[in-house]
Parts: structure tokens; sequence; C-alpha cells
């Protein structure tokens, strides 16, 4: 089965992939807590989405789309 990122559109298989959460771990508050939003993305853009929340990142993704991950972490780390 292959997943495909929603950020960037890689598609792979699932060892490629990270669960992401929205909004990020150190953003939490008890309402979100209870219904968090998780989803499977590509390592590449799951580390670099970093503590952004899933709009701050594709925002920052338009402007700095050069910069814009596409693709997993090289090694599947």
């Amino acid at each position: 089965m292959l997943y495909k990122c929603r950020y960037c559109g890689w598609g792979g298989p699932k060892s490629d992939f990270e669960i992401d959460h929205d909004p990020p771990l150190s953003r939490l508050s008890l309402a979100t807590l209870l219904l968090p939003k998780l989803e499977w993305v590509c390592s590449g853009c799951n580390r670099q989405k970093g503590t952004m929340t899933a709009s701050e990142y594709l925002f920052w993704r338009l402007i700095n789309w050069h910069k814009a991950n596409r693709g997993p972490i090289e090694g599947g780390e």
C-alpha cells in the first residue's frame, strides 16, 4: 500500500512516513489533547514542519517554495 503526503504530494511506502500531529504536541491545549488530528505525512515534511500548525506550514511552503521539502528524508531515519 502506498501513502501520499498531504503537503508535498510524494507517494511511497509507510516506512517513509511519520505521524503528524495538528496542532503540534508543543502547542496542545486541553481541548486539542482530547481530539488531536493525526495524519501520515512524509518524514521530510513532518521534520520541516516542526512546531508549525498545518495551515502555518502550508503558508510557509507557498512563500518559501524553493526551500520546501519534496519527499522523505534520505535513509529513512
